[in-house]
C-alpha cells in the first residue's frame, strides 16, 4: 500500500497551507479595510530577495527568506509612517510604497549583475508548486512514523507549517483584542489596548505569511489567499467566529478543488499542463462570484428576491386597505389601476375572495389585515407628531410609508414592547 505520491501530495499540501494560513490573517485585513496590504507585501518580496542574494552571494532559502521578511517589515513601517505623519490615506500609502519597492528590486537586478540568476517571471507570478517533490518519501503508509527522512522535506513545506502555526496561535490567543481593534479601535484605546501594537504584530505575521507563501505559489495566489476566502465569508455571516470558520472552509475547498482541476483538465482534454496556483485562484474567484449572487444574507439575487417580496407585500396591503375603505365609504374601487398579479397574489393568500362580476371581494382575513395596517398607521402617525415633531399635515404621508414596516421598529423607536414579560420602556 503506497503512500500518496509525493509529486501530488506536497503541492496539494502547500496549497492548503497557503490558503488556510493567509485566510486566518486575511479576515482581519478585510475587516480593517487593509486589503491592499497583501498586494503591497507580495511586491516588496522582490527587492528583499535580490538584496539577500547580493549580501549572501547564494540562493540559500534561509537567506532569501530573511531578506524578503526584512523587506516586508520595512514596507509595513513605511506605510504606517506615511499614513501617520504624512497625512496620506492608507491605500495611497500602500500603493506608493509597494510600487517604489518593486522598482527598487528591478534596479537591483540590473545594478547587481544578477541577470543570470533564475528569476523566472512565471515563477514570480505563479510560484513553483509543481516542483515541490519529496524525493525520500516513505515507501509505504506504515513507514511514515518510523522513517528518518523528514529532514528531506521541501523547505517550503516547513516554512508554511511554521506560518500556519503562528497565524493560528495569534488568532486564538489574541482573538478578543483583534475583534475589538477591528470593530472599534476607539474603544480599544479607551480600555487600554494598544491598537498600534496589535496592528504591528498582525502586519508582521502577514509579512511572514506572504514571504513563506511566495516561493510556492507566487504573488497571484498570495493576494487571492489573503482576500478572497475572507471576502466570501463576509457574504455569509456577520459574526466574526463564523466568518473565520467559513473562510477556512472556503480556503480548503478552493485549494483542493483548484489543484485537482489543474491535474485533471490536461488529462481529460489532452491539453497543456495548467499552473495549479492559477487554477486555485480561478476557483476561489468562482466561489466568491457564486456567493456574491446566491449567499443567503447578502447575495445579489437573494436581495433582489427579498426586495421583490417586500414590494409585493406592500402592494397587497395597499390594495386590501383601499378595498376596505371603498366598501366602508361605498366608493368606486379603481380596478383598472391595480396590477392583476397583485390581485392574484392577494387572492392566493386568502385575503380576497373569488371575483364576482369581475371584481374581487374582501375576505375576513383580508379585513383583519386591513384593520391591522390602519392601526399601525395610526400608531406611526401619533409617534411622528408627538415624538418626532412633524407637522400634522406632513405626518400622514410618512406614516403611510412606515405602516408596512410592522410594530418592531416602532417599539424600538419608542422603547416599548408588546411582550408583557418585558419591563416598560425596554426593548426585548
Amino acid at each position: 500500500m503506497n503512500l500518496i505520491p509525493a509529486l501530488d501530495l506536497f503541492p496539494l499540501l502547500a496549497s492548503v497551507l497557503v490558503l488556510v494560513g493567509c485566510t486566518l490573517l486575511g479576515n482581519f485585513l478585510v475587516l480593517r479595510r487593509q486589503s491592499l496590504m497583501g498586494d503591497a507585501l507580495s511586491h516588496t518580496v522582490l527587492p528583499g530577495v535580490v538584496g539577500a542574494y547580493l549580501v549572501f552571494g547564494s540562493r540559500d532559502p534561509l537567506g532569501l527568506f530573511l531578506g524578503a521578511l526584512v523587506a516586508g517589515l520595512l514596507t509595513v513601517i513605511s506605510i504606517e509612517a506615511l499614513r501617520r505623519y504624512g497625512r496620506v490615506e492608507s491605500n495611497t500609502a500602500m500603493g506608493v510604497v509597494f510600487s517604489i519597492a518593486f522598482a527598487i528590486g528591478v534596479i537591483l537586478i540590473r545594478v547587481g549583475h544578477t541577470d543570470h540568476v533564475d528569476l523566472d517571471p512565471n515563477c514570480v507570478l505563479y510560484g513553483q508548486l509543481e516542483l515541490l517533490v519529496w524525493f525520500d518519501a516513505p515507501a509505504s503508509f506504515w513507514d511514515v512514523g518510523f522513517t528518518d527522512v523528514y529532514h528531506a522535506l521541501p523547505s517550503s513545506i516547513w516554512s508554511l507549517l511554521i506560518m500556519v502555526t503562528l497565524s493560528a496561535l495569534f488568532v486564538v490567543i489574541c482573538f478578543k483584542e483583534l475583534r475589538l481593534v477591528s470593530f472599534d479601535p476607539g474603544l480599544a484605546r479607551t480600555l487600554g489596548f494598544s491598537s498600534s501594537a496589535i496592528n504591528m504584530v498582525l502586519m508582521l505575521l502577514v509579512s511572514v505569511a506572504t514571504v513563506a507563501s511566495f516561493e510556492a505559489v507566487g504573488s497571484v495566489l498570495v493576494i487571492a489567499a489573503l482576500l478572497v476566502p475572507a471576502s466570501t465569508a463576509r457574504l455569509f455571516t456577520d459574526r466574526l467566529k463564523s466568518q473565520i470558520l467559513v473562510s477556512v472552509l472556503v480556503a480548503l475547498g478552493s485549494a483542493i478543488l483548484g489543484y485537482l482541476l489543474s491535474t485533471w483538465i490536461p488529462l481529460l482534454w489532452q491539453g497543456e499542463s495548467l499552473k495549479a496556483s492559477g487554477t486555485i485562484t480561478v476557483v476561489s474567484g468562482v466561489v466568491f462570484a457564486g456567493s456574491l449572487l446566491f449567499s443567503p444574507r447578502h447575495g445579489y439575487l437573494v436581495q433582489r428576491a427579498r426586495t421583490r417580496q417586500l414590494a409585493d407585500q406592500v402592494a397587497i396591503e395597499d390594495v386590501v386597505v383601499l378595498l376596505y375603505k371603498s366598501h366602508e365609504t361605498a366608493a368606486t374601487f379603481p380596478w383598472s389601476t391595480i396590477d392583476p398579479r397583485i390581485l392574484a397574489l392577494a387572492s392566493k393568500r386568502g385575503l380576497l375572495q373569488s371575483p364576482a362580476a369581475g371584481q374581487y371581494l374582501l375576505s375576513d382575513a383580508g379585513r383583519t389585515v386591513a384593520l391591522e395596517v390602519q392601526a399601525r398607521r395610526a400608531r406611526w402617525l401619533t409617534y411622528l407628531v408627538t415624538e418626532v415633531g412633524l407637522a400634522p399635515d406632513h405626518a400622514p404621508e410618512t406614516a403611510e410609508h412606515l405602516e408596512h414596516l410592522g410594530d418592531d421598529l416602532l417599539q424600538k423607536s419608542t422603547g416599548t414592547s408588546s411582550d408583557p414579560s418585558q419591563p416598560r420602556g425596554e426593548c426585548p
